[in-house]
């Protein structure tokens, strides 16, 4: 009979009086797999480790308690601080009862249920966040329109290469561990979209991205010292996976105001957030003391092609349009779908005549535009109209100057109308 056996009893019972006890309550649904019965299924496994004595014992035994940990997504700081209660107070009842000669024998014994369970917790747990990131790439792959979500799908193959690195180090580089050079961290430093950029979702995934290569570097920091701890590389691992779900949730969030704020025709963006855009825009022309233009266009004779062709083949006509202004006008400039068959571009740190320079161009190519819609080819022109806006710090900005800008804009553009289309006023 081993030695350990004669401590079973108290073993026992430091596991029901000093570990973590969860009732079920009985008003639950029983049909679901609950939190609380998986940490009272952990109980069982645990007590079946403790009184394991064989070799071949304990190791079934931490097999199917961390298979259960896994699959219930049980932290490893739950399960360690579990084995070190019992251990501790084990060990403090044999020091009060003056018992100093059976202490190395249970300090032994719990330190190699330790080592098994901290190394084989963090083999499946790496399995486990390999297949959980595998299957959100697959989710994202099969998305028709990724949006933000393609960004994010390079921050999920930066965290497959990290995970490839912990457990293959001797094949596998680390990912870039710089916060600004990473696919994700390139997007997240260089977009212009100040819509995006404003919110506090933004802000936040800045900061959670930062964090999340600081706590990479210092993993592959670790990683380079002669006495590893198993327990740390899966502390450093789960505060990885959690700051890269936050992250995951903020670029969700951040999604559905993008897709919110585009127009579903056309994906330009949508009147949502062009007063937000222009008091902000109006703003930096008060700081920088530089010209902000705004361009109107409409499609001359839109009713006559929906009546001749029908509405699909007007679809096909703004669709055109709307890639025609992408083609032509800069990343940092704003497109809108006004309303209608009616567009929207705002320019900043761009003078008068810059800005009547592009109108003519978006003019000229819009009239040599041929678009193709069951067996017609189609043609169209537009009217636009170019309006300044100048440096005045004293000019306050309101909604009603806003709005006598965007008025000013329109008018431009109908004076282009009246004076016989496709021109620029």
């Amino acid at each position: 009979m081993s030695a350990i056996n004669h401590f079973f009893p108290a073993i026992q019972e430091c596991i029901e009086k000093f570990c973590i006890n969860i009732d079920h309550y009985s008003g639950i649904d029983l049909h679901h797999h609950l939190y609380t019965d998986a940490i009272a299924e952990h109980k069982k496994l645990f007590s079946a480790l403790l009184f394991s004595t064989t070799q071949t014992e304990i190791q079934d035994s931490v097999n199917a308690m961390i298979t259960h940990t896994i699959e219930n997504e049980i932290p490893y700081l739950f399960v360690y601080g579990e084995l070190i209660t019992v251990t501790r107070q084990l060990l403090g009842n044999l020091i009060k009862e003056g018992n100093f000669d059976d202490l190395a024998m249970i300090d032994a014994h719990f330190s190699i249920h330790e080592n098994i369970i901290e190394k084989l917790y963090l083999t499946s747990y790496l399995d486990k966040l390999r297949q959980k990131y595998t299957f959100r790439l697959s989710r994202i792959a099969d998305l028709f329109d990724k949006k933000l979500m393609i960004h994010y799908e390079n921050h999920l193959i930066w965290m497959l290469k990290l995970i490839d690195f912990i457990q293959f180090d001797d094949e596998h580089q680390h990912p870039e561990l710089r916060h600004t050079h990473c696919d994700f961290g390139k997007w997240l430093h260089t977009t212009t979209f100040t819509y995006l950029i404003s919110t506090s979702h933004f802000k936040v995934i800045e900061n959670l991205h930062a964090n999340l290569h600081d706590l990479a570097a210092n993993l592959v920091n670790y990683l380079q010292k002669p006495d590893i701890q198993t327990a740390t590389l899966i502390h450093f691992m789960q505060r990885i996976d959690y700051t890269s779900l936050e992250i995951g949730n903020e670029i969700a969030i951040l999604n559905e105001i993008e897709v919110s704020s585009k127009d579903p025709l056309t994906d330009l963006l949508s009147r949502r957030l062009l007063n937000k855009i222009l008091t902000n825009q109006l703003e930096i022309t008060q700081a920088t003391g530089q010209d902000l233009a705004l361009i109107m266009c409409d499609l001359d004779y839109s009713k006559l092609i929906n009546d001749t062709y029908g509405h699909l083949a007007g679809d096909a006509v703004l669709q055109n349009f709307a890639n025609l202004l992408r083609k032509t006008f800069r990343q940092s400039d704003y497109l809108f779908r006004f309303g209608g068959e009616e567009f929207l571009i705002v320019l900043p740190a761009t003078n008068e005549s810059s800005a009547f320079s592009l109108g003519t161009a978006l003019c000229n190519a819009a009239r040599t535009q041929e678009v193709f819609h069951d067996n017609n080819i189609l043609h169209y022109t537009i009217s636009v109209g170019v309006y300044a806006i100048s440096h005045d710090p004293e000019r306050p900005i309101t909604e009603d100057s806003i709005n006598r800008h965007l008025a000013s804009a329109d008018t431009k553009m109908y004076t282009a109308k009246a004076h016989g289309r496709d021109r620029v006023e």
